[in-house]
């Protein structure tokens, strides 16, 4: 099974990600379509969207822009030949504490909730028809033969991607921290930072004058490892870096554990489970 994943954020973290996805569902192929890792090779091809860090309608866009490159016909006749159509799309995107309408969206059984999740799949699916309109004929009907129908998944990283590693901090670690460093970033997120280890989803409070999170949970983790030098007044401790660290975590932390604190996620891995 052929599942295309259309990420926002940026590509280090999402590195980890495909491989917790593909460590999960081995019976799934995840062939990431966005963002993008590296810059083609020589002469720059103008017709493919090269997008490494976006979310929200902007990702959407872009998501629209890489439908477009996939479903055209050169494309389409190399897919077609190597039998790797997407049986299914699957975005992936932090919710970052925004409001939608008004409405919080942080929590799964909310209206804000339902209503992004909604427009996405509405999004998505009308930029899979345009793409689909701008075939000729033939191709349409060589698509509709080869049962190209693929579903679409959303899945948000609520308020973003390094809550799942919150919700699965007691039994991941990363090489670069002793134990004791670790545990003692955990007591300062807990007792300082106030992060719900058991319930991360809902962390971060709002900022009106930005419409996002009033505190990033990644950036209180960099500030817990800080906290944890200042402490130990030991200048081996390691300092969290977000690009490295929260990509390689990613690979090792397990979903079905996440999905026990995080409802949102939960309703992700459900779906992905659903496919089999």
């Amino acid at each position: 099974m052929v599942i295309w994943l259309f990420a926002g954020g940026g590509p280090p973290e999402y590195s980890g990600l495909v491989k917790l996805l593909q460590k999960t569902f081995r019976n799934y192929h995840f062939d990431r379509q966005l963002p993008q890792l590296v810059k083609p090779i020589g002469k720059p091809n103008r017709n493919v969207p090269m997008v490494r860090s976006t979310t929200g309608k902007a990702l959407l866009k872009s998501i629209s822009e890489q439908l477009s490159f996939l479903l055209e016909r050169h494309s389409i006749e190399e897919r077609l030949a190597k039998n790797t159509l997407c049986d299914a799309i699957l975005i992936i995107d932090d919710l970052d504490c925004r409001r939608w309408n008004g409405e919080i969206c942080n929590l799964v059984d909310s209206p804000g909730f339902k209503e992004i999740r909604n427009y996405y799949v509405r999004r998505v699916r009308e930029s899979l028809d345009e793409a689909m309109q701008n075939l000729d004929e033939n191709i349409r009907n060589r698509l509709s033969e080869s049962g190209f129908e693929p579903k679409i998944i959303i899945g948000f990283a609520s308020p973003e991607i390094e809550s799942w590693i919150i919700a699965d901090w007691g039994n991941c670690k990363h090489r670069d921290f002793s134990q004791h460093q670790w545990l003692r970033m955990r007591n300062w997120l807990r007792d300082e930072a106030k992060v719900d280890f058991e319930n991360p989803e809902i962390y971060g409070g709002f900022n009106e004058e930005t419409g996002v999170c009033q505190c990033k949970i990644s950036e209180k983790i960099v500030e817990a490892s800080i906290q944890a030098q200042t402490i130990e007044n030991d200048g081996e401790l390691c300092e969290y870096n977000k690009r490295q660290h929260s990509s390689e975590l990613l690979e090792n932390i397990s979903m079905n554990r996440i999905q026990g604190n995080c409802p949102i996620f939960r309703l992700m891995y459900r779906c992905l489970q659903n496919l089999e």
